[in-house]
């Protein structure tokens, strides 16, 4: 990972823990176990019939956000950046956004430096986060990935292990039934 990419983490990480409310909101409650910095430093494998297979790291943090006064809405912020092990290039980075409505439907959503926004859904429950894309945008002058279907899927594996593994569909990939595995990465809580 370079230099930049590892101050960004760092800056952000410092400000996140920096900020802790007394308690969390009851309609954050059920995500309580995602909450913390987690680094999966050598088990991240990327697949997809027209790029090679490569392993990535990745730093996700996930914490308290402050109430948005106007709103009354409480959030968790979301972050996400990650590297390619074998060149160390910067791969790309998740800003944004995850909260709870009153039915229990998690909400995530996020804007990549890829040019995407994204707006993913799925039941809210202990140790386990499956949500479905709901939306997809794109800035006009970002590569058009023909992204069709997403499903990231959050699991929790013991008290300090976590799987995310994120299923994609695309418009360039028919041959394939609904989606097929993009990415598998184990992280470890360090935060």
């Amino acid at each position: 990972m370079n230099l930049k990419c590892c101050l960004q983490s760092l800056i952000l990480g410092i400000l996140l823990e920096n900020f802790v409310l007394a308690e969390l909101p009851d309609n954050l409650k059920k995500l309580e176990w995602i909450i913390g910095k987690w680094e999966g430093q050598f088990h991240g494998k990327v697949r997809w019939p027209t790029i090679p297979t490569m392993t990535y790291g990745e730093i996700l943090t996930i914490a308290e956000a402050p109430v948005a006064a106007a709103a009354g809405i409480s959030f968790l912020n979301y972050s996400a950046v990650s590297w390619s092990h074998s060149t160390k290039d910067h791969l790309h980075d998740e800003w944004g956004y995850l909260g709870v409505n009153k039915n229990g439907v998690a909400t995530l959503m996020t804007t990549g430096n890829n040019g995407f926004n994204k707006i993913e859904e799925g039941p809210a429950q202990y140790g386990l986060l499956v949500l479905d894309l709901k939306e997809i945008g794109r800035i006009s002058f970002s590569r058009d990935l023909p992204v069709k279907n997403l499903r990231r899927t959050f699991r929790i594996l013991d008290s300090k292990h976590m799987e995310q593994v994120l299923d994609m569909q695309t418009d360039t990939h028919p041959k394939y039934d609904g989606t097929q595995e993009h990415a598998r990465i184990i992280y470890e809580k360090v935060a």
